[in-house]
């Protein structure tokens, strides 16, 4: 998937949704703090994703960060009263949970659901969704956070700015263009937008 450069100030690059830049995400590096990549396998399944770092060779698989929460939420056998448990962060799934009831303390034997769910680095708004991550290409411009998930992305919002006439590509799906924020497409914004572009292609 190659980006197309904007000629004669018209933006004509590809009619992708956002959905298209979401399989390779660049992040800095929980080890040495670098750019490292994150590639997705799957946008929805907890598959094969990995973290690569080609500075430190640190290596992580997505599914090394998977737990389980295995939960029990039943009527006790023995006086009817109603039982909820919860077991967060569970590295496997768990198949039998011996527990006793709170009430009449009769022990049972069940057969929880497990959740699965991902341990993630940090809650920042601006991560990768595999491993939480801190976006690497981010910068202020005047207040706000321009962010792109992969140098392709970014050099496509570059193209996008560049340009001074910008028609819509496709009828059939909202791209990931018109999706920008207000004050990445205003025209006063320019200036400061690719200079912020700029620099987040030599870090």
């Amino acid at each position: 998937m190659n980006s197309i450069e904007s000629t004669d100030d018209r933006y004509v690059g590809p009619p992708f949704t956002r959905y298209a830049y979401i399989q390779e995400f660049w992040v800095e590096c929980p080890k040495c703090a670098r750019a490292a990549r994150v590639i997705r396998k799957e946008r929805e399944a907890i598959g094969d994703d990995k973290l690569l770092c080609h500075h430190c060779n640190y290596t992580e698989l997505g599914e090394e960060r998977i737990r389980y929460t295995a939960s029990v939420r039943r009527a006790c056998s023995n006086c009817g009263e109603s039982i909820e448990v919860t077991i967060p962060n569970n590295k496997e799934k768990v198949a039998e949970l011996k527990y006793s009831c709170p009430y009449c303390h009769a022990p049972e034997v069940y057969k929880p659901n497990n959740i699965p769910y991902r341990l993630k680095y940090c809650a920042d708004r601006l991560v990768d969704p595999v491993f939480g991550l801190p976006l690497w290409f981010r910068e202020n411009v005047k207040g706000d956070t321009l962010w792109a998930n992969n140098k392709e992305h970014l050099l496509e919002i570059r193209n996008y700015v560049t340009a001074k006439l910008r028609e819509r590509q496709t009828m059939r799906v909202t791209t990931m263009v018109e999706k920008l924020p207000q004050f990445i497409k205003a025209a006063k914004n320019r200036d400061a937008v690719l200079k912020a572009v700029g620099r987040l292609l030599k870090k």
